[in-house]
């Protein structure tokens, strides 16, 4: 997500295009300030889902796992499973859920990837909150 010095390029750039292109400069402007406001949504979508995150791995019992499938930071593609801990790669030191979830975004490198990433981790943290949900009525 690290457009910004693009931006004041293209910017710089229309600024000092002939008056003729002027309303090509006004639109690509629009388009950069979408662009803009996509993004500030993106990065509070992530805040939003690493509390989430945070929330369901804090309710996990130390027996409880779910695995993270799809989900990738990096290569080569590894095991992910939230746990009690935070995120956990056997043979690997615990990661926390926000590293883990900013790696996943900047991995995914592009807003359209970043949203679909943010689709899965929400799926995925709905089948967590529903087991969570099912260990709490079988214990009741």
């Amino acid at each position: 997500m690290d457009f910004n010095h693009d931006i004041l390029q293209v910017t710089k750039s229309l600024e000092d295009m002939p008056s003729v292109t002027t309303d090509y400069s006004i639109r690509i402007n629009d388009l950069i300030d979408s662009m803009s406001l996509l993004e500030k949504k993106i990065i509070n979508e992530t805040k939003i889902i690493k509390e989430h995150y945070r929330k369901a791995s804090s309710a996990m019992k130390e027996t409880q796992n779910y695995f993270l499938n799809g989900i990738q930071d990096g290569q080569p593609a590894k095991s992910y499973l939230l746990t009690c801990k935070g995120i956990e790669v056997l043979g690997e030191e615990v990661t926390s859920i926000d590293i883990f979830i900013d790696n996943v975004i900047h991995f995914a490198n592009e807003s359209s990837k970043q949203i679909h990433v943010l689709k899965e981790l929400a799926m995925h943290l709905q089948k967590v909150n529903e087991m969570l949900d099912q260990t709490l009525i079988e214990t009741t």
